[in-house]
């Protein structure tokens, strides 16, 4: 799928799963003290290497970002390259990433520096030795694999993002009563919405269909303790599918809901896929006969269905975690 972006917004906002590296993309609108770049992704088991570039429409590297696994001693590198030419390096020995585990970058754009996190926590800030204004590409290299890519300004929570190569999305408009709502008309084409805030709740367009997948990204705190996900029918309340880590009891509980009374829960998993500070992808498929849901590529659970799939019309997420990306 390629980038997607939300032309209402001025193009403030760019998103995209599954981006293949190398990697190269512009950055619309440029850049500006507020705005964020968030990067999620997995560092391949056999890493080397691998780079974030921002850089300038003359070639120049603002800003590279450098993660080396193999120089004896794992070292992350900051660098500037102007002419052709590197400044001195700015090198930090702590390693905040290992290798086959997901990550979630942000780089925080400020006045004076980049400040970047890693999976929530601070990690460091670069001074700026190049003009913000001259930076308009973002540039991915090296032994990993990206899930999604996002250019934000934290004034923006709730933003739509349509296919840059695709039919428009529909017309959507905020429900007011729900943070975090929104409507949405039937529509075959996934929508992606970026940093949606917590509540969340959708309308899933024309109901939850064959083959259909849901595809969530986000990140759990340090502090979790549980959150969900429903797929549910708006009118009834029933809920077909809930899915509710819980963090403190390393329990992944499933389970469906009738008429206000809850079934038996399914709870066996040999391994919890959700880790404090951790970023995360799940990925929900609708089969004839159940759910299949994936939790950073590897299938963790089949929930059979026990309400027919084409009484689906909502996404709820609520709880401790927060979220990059959703695509239905």
């Amino acid at each position: 799928m390629g980038l997607v972006y939300d032309s209402s917004a001025a193009l403030k906002t760019v998103s995209g799963f599954f981006q293949s590296v190398p990697f190269s993309g512009p950055i619309f609108g440029g850049l500006s003290e507020g705005r964020m770049v968030l990067i999620q992704g997995i560092v391949q088991t056999c890493v080397k290497s691998f780079g974030v570039n921002l850089r300038c429409g003359n070639g120049d590297i603002a800003f590279h970002f450098n993660p080396r696994f193999n120089e004896g001693r794992p070292v992350v590198v900051c660098n500037t390259e102007q002419n052709g030419c590197w400044g001195a390096e700015e090198r930090t020995y702590h390693m905040p990433f290992q290798p086959g585990i997901y990550f979630e970058v942000i780089i925080n754009v400020r006045g004076h520096c980049y400040q970047v996190s890693v999976n929530g926590q601070h990690f460091l800030e670069y001074r700026h030795r190049l003009p913000l204004h001259t930076v308009q590409i973002l540039e991915i290299k090296g032994d990993v694999t990206v899930n999604c890519i996002n250019f934000t300004s934290p004034s923006i929570s709730n933003v739509f993002a349509q296919p840059v190569f695709g039919a428009p999305a529909p017309s959507r408009k905020k429900v007011k009563n729900f943070p975090g709502q929104v409507s949405a008309a039937s529509h075959n084409t996934p929508m992606t919405m970026t940093n949606p805030v917590v509540p969340f709740q959708v309308a899933i367009p024309g109901t939850i269909s064959r083959a259909r997948k849901i595809t969530i990204v986000g990140n759990v705190p340090f502090h979790a303790n549980s959150f969900h996900v429903n797929l549910k029918n708006s009118m009834t309340g029933n809920i077909a599918l809930h899915i509710n880590p819980r963090l403190r009891e390393r329990a992944l509980v499933r389970n469906t809901q009738t008429h206000g009374t809850w079934g038996s829960e399914e709870r066996h998993l040999s391994t919890l896929p959700f880790a404090p500070g951790q970023a995360f992808q799940m990925e929900i498929v609708n089969t004839r006969s159940c759910y299949q849901v994936s939790v950073n590529g590897l299938r963790v659970f089949d929930y059979v269905h026990r309400i027919p799939a084409n009484q689906v019309d909502q996404l709820q997420i609520a709880g401790d975690v927060t979220l990059s990306c959703v695509q239905y």
